[in-house]
């Protein structure tokens, strides 16, 4: 296997998930520059608290470099970043929830899978289960197209806008699980929490949730690129 992780490298040499430069010796998954500017979000403001959810661990603020490696992961088919953000999300995953029996997915409608391609919630939600020796199933599924999210300004239009949206799938196993519920970024958690209110309704055990990166907050920077490599 180290062979053959040797031979990929050869002919797709490792990149920053964040400036796509060819990483150096001792840099994992982002180089030392880019580590430097990395805006994590510490403590107090690592977690969010929900109404349907205990907590949802976001480690990174949606802005800047983050921001633009998002859209090249969602809208230029950089899929490989999805084992780098399930990287990011395994030590805090851990941490917070040690006790899980299943990873799910917030889910794309239809439509929008089929015109990407991919969902890149379910990408980085299958790479963070391998990592964590855990099933990952389609537990929800979209029954209703919405507007996109990220055009509503207004947190109630958000909540109105993916009430009703979401649903068990039919025959998902949930009674009783404790399920971790992931996602790419959360805003205002409106599509998290309905997700989350659908498994509270099906009989879940616990819910809890993860995404790889948060809106607002303050730009907080890694104070050493490559000891948070070290931690993932």
């Amino acid at each position: 296997m180290k062979l053959i992780g040797r031979c990929l490298d050869l002919l797709y040499p490792p990149r920053c998930v964040f400036c796509d430069a060819l990483l150096g010796e001792g840099e994992t998954y982002f180089c030392r520059s880019c580590g430097e500017k990395i805006p994590m979000a510490e403590g107090e403001h690592l977690c969010r608290k929900g109404t349907y959810f205990d907590r949802c661990v976001a480690p990174l603020y949606y802005q800047d470099m983050v921001r633009e490696a998002f859209l090249g992961y969602k809208f230029h088919e950089k899929t490989w970043h999805a084992a780098v953000y399930a990287a990011f999300l395994e030590p805090y995953v851990r941490r917070e929830f040690p006790a899980l029996d299943v990873v799910t997915w917030v889910p794309l409608s239809r439509r929008s899978h089929k015109d990407r391609g991919f969902d890149q919630a379910e990408l980085v939600a299958k790479a963070l289960a391998k990592r964590l020796d855990l099933p990952c199933e389609k537990l929800v599924e979209k029954v209703r197209v919405t507007q996109q999210q990220s055009r509503l300004d207004r947190p109630e239009e958000r909540r109105a806008n993916v009430l009703g949206a979401y649903g068990a799938r039919s025959g998902a196993a949930i009674a009783g699980r404790r399920i971790l519920v992931v996602d790419d970024v959360i805003t205002t958690g409106s599509t998290m929490e309905e997700c989350c209110r659908v498994l509270a309704a099906a009989g879940a055990a616990e819910i809890h949730a993860a995404a790889v990166a948060q809106a607002g907050g303050k730009d907080r920077r890694a104070k050493d690129g490559q000891s948070l490599a070290n931690e993932i």
